[in-house]
């Protein structure tokens, strides 16, 4: 069975990117879910040996499981829930959920738009890539690339509310792809703002895992990670709220 943290509004995050027991989003004999904080390597250490231990690292301390491992991983810039095995058979049997598609993932995005409103009819649904690594970034291109899929599944109807001229979006990764999210909406013509490796403008990038469903390693019954209140998300207007409030697995949409 998972347990839910007791997490409170007024609950802090320490100096630096760093994960703490209030960070424990659900946790069961096999498993956690921990909230990570934008800026901190999932499993990568820095290149230089120096910055802070890797979310694997803490988890493993936090937890006290020193055979914990990582069935996914999010990028550094990115903030959002991450999955933590217990062992190698407990990341086996995500690994096999995820194959399987079961996983569903719900991202929320801050998006430049290129002139007074973004056109959602343009934006709204399925959208296809390939995408090919090219060392520190993905590529979008015609051919020879993984296929890759996500879903747009709702822009905001307003500018986010502390930054005009850019607008948040919630979109559904079918497709787990390196850079995924940050490629296509480049070469859709909408980058994170922020994300200049993606052509993006200036400013603070804002992408966050914001809900993720998935079956249990225990019992089988699908288990959600998602907070509705959470303290360090950005102020979104309501209607984003509500669109990852009932957003569904993906499973149940078959």
């Amino acid at each position: 069975m998972y347990a839910r943290a007791n997490r409170r509004p007024s609950d802090d995050p320490p100096s630096g990117p760093s994960v703490t027991a209030a960070d424990i989003v659900l946790r069961s004999e096999r498993d956690a879910v921990l909230l990570k904080p934008a800026g901190l390597s999932s499993e990568a250490p820095a290149t230089n040996g120096k910055g802070p231990a890797t979310l694997l690292v803490q988890a493993r301390a936090l937890l006290a499981w020193p055979e914990a491992q990582l069935p996914h991983r999010i990028d550094r810039p990115t903030r959002g829930f991450v999955v933590v095995a217990r062992d190698s058979a407990a990341v086996a049997a995500h690994n096999e959920a995820i194959r399987a598609g079961r996983w569903t993932k719900h991202y929320l995005a801050r998006i430049a738009a290129s002139g007074s409103q973004v056109d959602g009819r343009a934006l709204i649904g399925q959208h296809h890539a390939y995408l090919r690594r090219d060392g520190a970034v993905a590529r979008v291109v015609r051919s020879g690339g993984d296929p890759s899929t996500l879903v747009i599944e709702a822009i905001a109807p307003a500018p986010a509310p502390a930054a005009p001229g850019e607008w948040h979006a919630v979109i559904r990764l079918v497709t787990g792809r390196f850079h995924q999210i940050r490629a296509m909406l480049s070469a859709l013509g909408f980058p994170l703002v922020g994300d200049q490796e993606y052509g993006g403008t200036r400013g603070h990038m804002y992408l966050d895992h914001a809900s993720l469903w998935f079956p249990s390693i225990v019992d089988g019954s699908m288990q959600r990670a998602w907070l509705p209140i959470d303290p360090r998300r950005e102020a979104v207007d309501p209607s984003i709220i509500s669109a990852l409030a009932s957003a569904q697995p993906m499973e149940a949409q078959r």
